[in-house]
């Protein structure tokens, strides 16, 4: 190694414990905002990770559950077939009203959703007055609220009308068509719709990860820390249009 190279390191090593102490102080850590982070395939295998984790996690919370939810779901089918006018008898043991209720589709949709979600910053707090410290907080953005909320009534509304569909399949005069439709929808849309519906809420985020149709590279905001595709247009919508000319954004690029 000659001299000019040696002296040259030092200098970037000089200058990455300057910028640092400069952002310590003023109440943020830098998270290398010059250094892109590539999109590929290694999301994805951290995507599958997170989704089979979140996944075992939310079906043993599930399991208190299990019971009451499909109860409900028997209670509706009653209601309904009281107001048509037809007469059935049911009394489910509780082994197969919970087994029915652990077969849920909410877990793994919750799941996928949790899985793609971005985590949102709150304003930065200045903290240069607290023992020089750093606070950053993060909670679901209100677009993921929604999406859980509309795709769990969604997945509810879905097995009331399965349960009633079983019923029908019991009573006389139903013929092979309704049999068939009545499998499609126990079989394949039953595994299906919870795919469906989060690739519906969440497409933006889904393509945001794959990186396609937008830049190559996901970058870290040096100001709120959120990893952003664009993120000149994430600064400028965030952070002012004035913060563009600031020396953050002309090391990031």
């Amino acid at each position: 190694m000659n001299s000019q190279r040696f002296f040259k390191i030092i200098r970037q090593r000089i200058s990455s414990v300057t910028s640092f102490c400069k952002s310590f102080k003023q109440g943020r850590f830098p998270r290398a905002p010059h250094k892109p982070k590539e999109s590929g395939n290694g999301k994805y295998l951290s995507f599958l990770i997170k989704f089979l984790f979140l996944s075992t996690i939310l079906y043993l919370l599930w399991i208190p559950f299990a019971s009451a939810y499909f109860s409900l779901i028997l209670k509706i089918t009653a209601v309904y077939f009281e107001i048509v006018g037809i007469e059935i008898s049911s009394n489910p043991s509780q082994d197969f009203i919970y087994s029915q209720g652990i077969r849920s589709c909410i877990p793994p949709f919750v799941a996928l959703m949790l899985a793609t979600l971005e985590k949102k910053t709150l304003p930065r707090i200045n903290t240069q007055k607290i023992f020089n410290k750093a606070y950053r907080l993060y909670f679901p953005s209100k677009i993921f609220l929604k999406g859980v909320s509309i795709g769990v009534l969604i997945l509810f509304i879905f097995h009331v009308i399965l349960q009633i569909s079983y019923v029908y399949l019991l009573l006389p005069s139903k013929g092979e068509l309704y049999s068939v439709f009545v499998i499609f929808l126990s079989g394949t849309l039953r595994v299906a719709l919870p795919f469906l519906l989060w690739f519906a809420l969440m497409y933006k985020q889904l393509f945001s990860l794959s990186g396609k149709g937008t830049d190559k590279s996901v970058y870290i905001c040096p100001f709120c820390g959120a990893e952003k595709i664009g993120i000149l247009d994430h600064i400028k919508d965030a952070h002012g249009e004035e913060v563009l000319k600031s020396e953050e954004v002309k090391k990031l690029v």
